[in-house]
């Protein structure tokens, strides 16, 4: 499970920002979920939405969305989404919080899944001493307006830029140290368009927005740059009110080397 994660650049970036697929912290009691705001981008509540993931026109997992708990906290009310993720060698489930407030649905952000299995399988190799490890970047909020016209923005709040950092080193005391920093920049997007969507689910009346990401790579050894890389992923979003994403195509250019993913909706589950 891990390898299928950590191997597929765009997958690791479909993780942390198609879907917005972030590991939430909670604080307060969740109750069962009331139903959401109409016109907005959250799903509905108790209802589960099934996915189909491509990627290079290969299938490789499927994903199950729902919402089933909601809680208040400072007058808004705050929806937990649940997302299960299968893929041939297992499964992941995560959970993030969602809003309306001011005519727009607010999706928080905490440090991606991904990041953590990458932080994991190198504190696990024996032959690996970690030095440091650290993120910047998070919490932060997708947000978009959740009027269904032409213009309407896909914008961010993000504290400071979104990275990672590690700097680690051989067991063996005269090993150099390597530090790997990675960082990304989420540009913001726009309705291009409304269309009328056909999936295996149905036939759904959508924002088709369109946003980007961009990342960079730099590993050093003692300090001196031996590898960098950097790469641009445009991400296409068909988004239904009371539904969210209908389908997600994402083209990942990364280090001269293409990624093309495609999640589309199979199936509503009442």
């Amino acid at each position: 499970m891990k390898r299928k994660i950590l191997k597929s650049k765009s997958l690791i970036l479909w993780l942390i920002f198609g879907f917005s697929l972030i590991a939430c912290h909670k604080d307060g009691t969740d109750t069962p979920a009331e139903d959401v705001p109409e016109n907005s981008y959250i799903p509905k509540t108790n209802v589960k939405y099934e996915y189909n993931i491509s990627e290079d026109g290969e299938n490789i997992g499927t994903l199950t969305k729902w919402i089933d708990e909601s809680r208040d906290s400072s007058g808004i009310k705050l929806y937990s989404l649940h997302s299960n993720l299968v893929f041939s060698e297992g499964s992941l489930g995560i959970t993030n919080e969602m809003y309306v407030a001011n005519g727009k649905t607010y999706t928080k952000l905490d440090m991606p899944e991904a990041w953590k299995l990458v932080e994991e399988e190198m504190k696990k190799n024996p032959d690996i001493i970690v030095e440091e490890s650290k993120y910047t970047g998070f919490p932060a909020y997708m947000i978009i307006e959740n009027a269904m016209r032409e213009g309407s923005k896909l914008t961010w709040e993000i504290p400071v830029t979104m990275g990672q950092y590690f700097r680690y080193r051989d067991k063996d005391s005269q090993s150099p140290k390597i530090e790997i920093t990675q960082t990304i920049e989420q540009h913001p997007g726009a309705v291009v368009t409304l269309e009328t969507l056909t999936v295996p689910a149905g036939t759904f009346p959508c924002s088709k927005i369109v946003y980007q990401i961009s990342q960079e790579q730099v590993a050093k050894i003692n300090g001196d740059v031996f590898m960098s890389a950097s790469g641009m992923e445009t991400i296409t979003l068909w988004m239904a009110h009371g539904i969210g994403v209908v389908k997600e195509d994402n083209i990942t250019v990364f280090d001269g080397n293409t990624n093309h993913t495609i999640t589309v909706l199979n199936r509503i589950k009442t």
